[in-house]
């Protein structure tokens, strides 16, 4: 499904930097996350094999938040994946209003004058999402004029938790304009926040390159560097606090010059003093337990795996079997290649090795 400009998912970011703009290829839980949120939206549905597509950890976490769920409603209906907007006055718009954004909840539950948001993270409670969930909610009370108090709740898979809080119209509004103006201003300014990783700014951001250059301004570190050269002695932690939040900086944008330079690799300029290395993609056995009956070892040795590593089993298959781990990996390959999955195998850019 697609995002508006001002989808209520970037919120969170947007309320501790502006400039936030996600680069979706770091984002590397997004595919579990997606197979969880539709699992849980299909179940809701009451879809048959609903599950089907999820390891046995990912099903627990996901049953877990539609019982949750069930229970909050009670007799009251259940709407799955709500496309909401935020319609707001305008006087050259057709009817008085124009859209301003719209986002789609995970779950919606009414009744009469109050409503329940629930939105399911299959992480854990890592981070804030109230400024999500108030734009869900803003764009509910623009909708919906009876409604008046909007509780608004966040499953948190992973950890099996969950937070709540109550929101009226103002109380959205409170959190949510104020972003969107910050947002929508030209002259807005980056700053250097917890979602910096997810940048896709952040090889040239002003604020982060500004963090980087103290660790090429020694001035900065004269006092402080005595304490840190031996750190188990050093009683002063704000002095490690400091050194630790520049090293993180440090590595976010480190992380962004190496993919930039892998790229450019790959389009054929390498840069000197380096080289290209490709490495093959692990295999996986995408039927742990189906694996198992067929080759005939101890059914606890994997107990609730979905998947594993071949190289895993064909440990514990050398073992079992009393076999070397190369002809393990042998005869796992002709009795379960059907089950056999390999991943995309990756490119990385290393220093070239000196003739």
């Amino acid at each position: 499904m697609s995002h508006h400009e001002l989808s209520p998912s970037a919120f969170p970011a947007w309320a501790e930097c502006p400039c936030f703009d996600s680069d979706e290829e770091e984002r590397t839980n997004t595919l579990e996350g997606t197979l969880q949120h539709d699992a849980l939206s299909n179940a809701l549905k009451e879809q048959p094999d609903a599950y089907q597509h999820l390891s046995a950890t990912a099903r627990e976490n996901v049953q877990w938040a539609e019982q949750s769920i069930r229970t909050l409603a009670g007799e009251d209906p259940i709407q799955s994946e709500v496309k909401l907007r935020y319609m707001a006055p305008d006087a050259f718009a057709r009817g008085g209003q124009s859209e301003v954004y719209y986002g789609t909840a995970d779950v919606l539950i009414r009744r009469g004058n109050h409503a329940d948001l629930i939105d399911y993270k299959s992480g854990t409670a890592e981070r804030d999402h109230r400024a999500q969930l108030a734009g869900y909610a803003l764009a509910l009370f623009s909708q919906r004029a009876r409604i008046k108090t909007v509780r608004c709740h966040v499953l948190y898979g992973a950890s099996r938790s969950s937070d709540s809080w109550a929101l009226s119209q103002a109380d959205a509004a409170g959190i949510v304009l104020p972003i969107l103006e910050a947002r929508n201003r030209q002259d807005r300014l980056p700053k250097v926040n917890s979602y910096c990783t997810f940048c896709r700014h952040r090889l040239t951001c002003p604020a982060l390159l500004a963090e980087v250059s103290k660790a090429a301004a020694p001035a900065e570190w004269e006092e402080p560097l005595p304490a840190l050269q031996e750190v188990g002695a050093t009683t002063d932690p704000e002095t490690l606090g400091k050194a630790l939040d520049l090293a993180r900086l440090i590595e976010i944008w480190s992380k962004a010059v190496r993919k930039a330079a892998t790229e450019l690799a790959q389009a054929g300029s390498v840069p000197p003093g380096y080289q290209l290395q490709s490495r093959r993609g692990t295999r996986e056995i995408t039927d742990t337990q189906q694996a198992i009956e067929r080759i005939g070892i101890p059914p606890d040795s994997f107990l609730g795996s979905q998947r594993i590593s071949l190289s895993k089993l064909a440990d514990t298959y050398a073992t079992t079997k009393g076999v070397t781990k190369k002809q393990a990996t042998e005869q796992l390959e002709t009795l379960v290649c059907d089950l056999i999955e390999e991943k995309k195998g990756t490119v990385s850019l290393v220093a070239a090795k000196q003739a």
